[in-house]
């Protein structure tokens, strides 16, 4: 009984060594929620603390 293996391409070793590797791109939207937690985060906090404040004087 023959096994049933993929087919094997020897030239695609050599293609692969000479091209050169691919540069990482990630969207610029990626960033954007991050920076948006944080700019939340950062005003909640001063206007609590601008309404405590305001309160105790």
């Amino acid at each position: 009984m023959e096994r049933n293996l993929p087919a094997t391409r020897p030239d695609l070793e050599t293609d692969a060594a000479e091209r050169p590797p691919l540069e990482r791109r990630q969207p610029l939207s990626v960033a954007f929620l991050p920076l948006a937690l944080v700019t939340f985060v950062i005003l909640a906090l001063i206007i609590a603390a601008w309404t405590f404040l305001a309160a105790a004087t």
